[in-house]
């Protein structure tokens, strides 16, 4: 890493691009999976266990098992744009994600007195 004095290393990737660094291409294909998550749970998963009573908790499993996904698709990719300097569009979609279903999840908390 010969590079002058002043002179910022080279970013990753760009905006319009896909990911280039590991942390990055890991947390795109995390994306990836919790969007098709969020899809099953909500064309598949949730009409069934609305119907039958006793799934209440397995539509709670499948709820935080799709969070945790989101969660670790928004960590990563938040960890890619700050540390390893990566800029594609699809880490910022999934901390956009991130920060919607942490802020689903405590407004619930918040609303009730």
């Amino acid at each position: 890493m010969n590079q002058p004095e002043g002179v910022a290393p080279k970013r990753a990737s760009g905006f319009l691009s896909l990911p280039s660094s590991g942390v990055g291409k890991w947390s795109a294909w995390l994306l990836v999976v919790s969007l098709v998550l969020i899809l099953l749970n909500n064309l598949v998963v949730m009409p069934n266990t609305e119907r039958q009573t006793g799934l209440e908790l397995a539509q709670q499993a499948f709820n935080r098992a799709v969070f945790l996904c989101v969660a670790f698709a928004g960590v990563t990719g938040l960890y890619a744009i700050v540390m390893k300097r990566d800029r594609s569009w699809a880490l910022f979609v999934a901390v956009l994600l991130f920060v919607v279903a942490v802020g689903f999840n405590l407004g619930a908390h918040l609303d009730s007195p």
